[in-house]
């Protein structure tokens, strides 16, 4: 990464008699053009296998090679991000700062970490200032390119400098340890660049270390690779030309017996039979061809006529069915899912990183749903609309909902442990369950229609979910919902609720360990 910043960079007509089809002259022609393709099939078969095996395993050795410098970026990222002050990397905001003790301590620290590995090129500390990426402490001076003079370009980037078209990898390293997918090659070097995010003492990400590393001994590793590779394809070709040329041999030449054979037949020699001795297709070839001699020679008035057999064809129908639009009344288990404080999170984060850190919560949260039969009938914002037992029958669709609301909320807390977001960004989402029935089918237009879920039984489960809030828990189900579960549902009775935005109050039931929270926090 950084050294980009720094460096810009394809008939016969005598049908009369069919056995005429196999005198010697066309005949052998068509032999000819039909050995030669059997043996290029072979030939082909054979290299193209070998080649795509080698190429299958210098993938993998490049994969692994790879994997392994992008973790040992990533640790050693994180390593360097806890020897920076933060404190002291923060107040660092104007150039003038350059001049300073701090800036001179960081920048010798950023020299001492890059100079802790050979194969390492520069350490430098970065800020995020309003969505905009910027220098703050760059590696001292170095020459690059070994001209014994450093020249303007190898000189460090001054603080506050813009980093133009960050990518996603270094945005993440705003927020959890991250490191460059794919090695950047320039007139340089190739590298791959690692990040972790800086600390202040009060535990806030406040910039980010980057660590860029040359590959050029992965580069030597993988030509060899390479090499062995091309050697083992030339070895490959050359034996698949000798299997090619010795199966299409062991094929034909029974194959130029038959053609003799089938000459002199032509010409009402009936004398001559084929060896018919094995199992193969050229030995059944040869038992058909004696079996309509013997015949041939008992009714010799009767020619025998050789060419395609087509098998009868059976009439097939298609069933089309076209969408219609309109519904039915179903029962069915609706769960909603919520992200708490997605506001807060599109304030704080870049739109990029936004976008993907919902992506991987929504994926997530999809796996939890269909995992327990349940199927997703639409996204609205950050909310997760999921419907039980609809369209396709489910023998105990509460409990499947039930045991995927605990999931979905069990799976969001997870995620923020492996993303390794801080807590400012931690994700929190709530879940709705009510049942009952619901219109299901087909609405919009005839050009564009959908098929979906609605009614008052899917405005009572998003009610659920909105009454989380009120009652500091994060599961609520309606007493609908839960009469019919088993007694170790292990909810509990929150008394009747008044639904938020309805004229309506329900039985509430939530789960016994939030309520005990919720108590613990109002303490």
């Amino acid at each position: 990464m950084h050294s980009v910043s720094r460096r810009e960079n394809r008939n016969s007509h005598r049908a009369r008699n069919p056995i005429r089809r196999f005198q010697s002259g066309p005949t052998r022609s068509k032999t000819m053009r039909l050995k030669t393709k059997l043996f290029l099939g072979i030939f082909l078969i054979a290299f193209l296998a070998s080649g795509a095996t080698g190429s299958f395993f210098y993938y993998q050795a490049k994969t692994a090679l790879l994997e392994s410098i992008r973790q040992q970026l990533k640790a050693t990222a994180k390593i360097a991000a806890l020897l920076v002050d933060g404190d002291m990397l923060e107040s660092l905001t104007e150039q003038k700062h350059m001049a300073t003790a701090e800036y001179q301590a960081i920048q010798d620290l950023m020299g001492v970490i890059a100079q802790s590995n050979a194969e390492y090129l520069f350490a430098y500390t970065m800020r995020l200032d309003h969505g905009i990426v910027r220098f703050v402490v760059d590696s001292p001076a170095h020459d690059d390119d070994g001209d014994g003079v450093i020249s303007e370009d190898e000189l460090p980037e001054p603080l506050g400098a813009i980093y133009p078209d960050p990518p996603d990898e270094l945005l993440q390293g705003f927020v959890r340890p991250s490191s460059d997918q794919k090695p950047h090659t320039d007139q340089w070097a190739t590298t791959m660049s690692g990040y972790a995010p800086i600390h202040n003492r009060a535990g806030q990400a406040v910039d980010l270390i980057g660590i860029d590393m040359s590959l050029d001994r992965v580069d030597s590793k993988l030509t060899a690779i390479r090499q062995a590779g091309l050697a083992s394809l030339g070895l490959a070709a050359l034996v698949a030309m000798l299997m090619g040329w010795y199966f299409s041999l062991r094929i034909f030449s029974p194959l130029a017996k038959l053609e003799r054979a089938l000459t002199r037949v032509a010409k009402g020699d009936y004398a001559h039979l084929l060896d018919e001795r094995g199992r193969d297709e050229i030995s059944a070839f040869a038992k058909s061809y004696n079996d309509m001699v013997r015949e041939l020679k008992e009714k010799a008035w009767m020619k025998a006529s050789l060419g395609k057999v087509l098998g009868p064809q059976a009439a097939a129908h298609l069933l089309q069915h076209r969408l219609q639009l309109g519904g039915e009344m179903r029962e069915a288990t609706i769960l909603v899912c919520d992200l708490r404080g997605f506001s807060r999170l599109s304030e704080k984060l870049p739109p990029k990183l936004l976008v993907g850190l919902i992506n991987d919560y929504f994926t997530a949260m999809v796996e939890v749903i269909q995992k327990n039969k349940g199927m997703v009938d639409k996204f609205v914002g950050d909310m997760v609309l999921a419907v039980f037992g609809h369209p396709v029958p489910l023998e105990n669709a509460r409990k499947a909902a039930l045991t995927a609301a605990r999931e979905l909320i069990h799976r969001c807390d997870a995620l923020n442990d492996s993303l390794q977001l801080s807590s400012d960004l931690h994700l929190e989402n709530s879940v709705g369950l009510h049942c009952g029935p619901v219109l299901a089918g087909t609405i919009g237009s005839p050009e564009r229609m959908e098929y979906t879920v609605m009614g008052l039984t899917v405005n009572v489960a998003v009610r659920m979910e909105k009454m989380t809030r009120e009652l500091g828990v994060r599961l609520a189900a309606s007493g609908e919902f839960v009469q019919h579960l088993d007694q170790n549902h292990g909810l509990i009775h929150a008394g009747s609720q008044p639904l938020p935005g309805m004229r309506l109050a329900m039985d509430v039931y939530v789960v016994e360990n939030d309520v005990k929270k919720a108590d613990e926090q109002a303490i």
